[in-house]
């Protein structure tokens, strides 16, 4: 008549398969980098000149985030597009830079 009691090596090998499956846990419940929440960001429309058309033609529509780098101090402006996600903005911001209104409209 077989038994239905496990043997020495099933039970040595159910033992490191759940010490194998708690180290795992605890390394996914323990985040390898914290982020901090980013506060600066805003939805926009990029847009371009083009000069051949002497007109501006949209480059994307997404998120725009200012991240500012923890050792160096430098600030990025960042653009993603809202489906796709796909960078079209990537822009190192200098403190000569200016920023200012499109004169020729209300929402810009």
């Amino acid at each position: 008549m077989a038994t239905t009691e496990p043997t020495h090596e099933h039970r040595e090998g159910g033992r490191r398969f759940s010490e194998l499956m708690t180290k795992i846990q605890e390394l996914r419940v323990a985040p390898i980098v914290r982020l901090e929440e980013v506060a600066n960001n805003w939805k926009a429309k990029l847009y371009r000149f083009d000069k051949d058309g002497n007109q501006w033609k949209e480059r994307g529509a997404g998120t725009v985030k200012l991240l500012k780098h923890k050792e160096t101090g430098k600030v990025r402006l960042v653009m993603r597009q809202s489906k796709t996600l796909k960078i079209c903005a990537n822009h190192l911001v200098l403190p000569t830079m200016t920023v200012q209104e499109h004169a020729g409209n209300e929402k810009s």
